[in-house]
């Protein structure tokens, strides 16, 4: 029987992990990108520079959705770790 929430984590890990890394490397792109008038022809890598905002912006949307997927996929754990720093012990009637 597959456990859906270690399919959730697993998912969502490596959906971080792979348009986290490209949001990286299009803001890498962009950040050394010319700046100011006459530099909307600029390409990097054959792509335009309106064009790899555009994909930023998918693509961060993106992580930020796998983001949200995490957080819900691992709730327990980090009210647990949360808890645990905040310094609240659980009750002794509940197990």
């Amino acid at each position: 029987m597959v456990n859906v929430y270690m399919t959730l984590r697993t998912v969502s890990v490596v959906l971080l992990a792979v348009f986290g890394l490209l949001t990286l490397i299009s803001g890498m792109i962009l950040a050394t990108a010319p700046h100011g008038p006459g530099s909307g022809d600029a390409t990097a890598l054959g792509i335009s520079k309106s064009d790899w905002n555009a994909i930023r912006e998918i693509v961060a949307f993106i992580a930020a959705g796998a983001a949200v997927l995490h957080v819900y996929a691992n709730q327990r754990a980090l009210a647990f770790h949360f808890k645990r720093a905040v310094g609240v012990t659980p009750s002794a009637g509940r197990r």
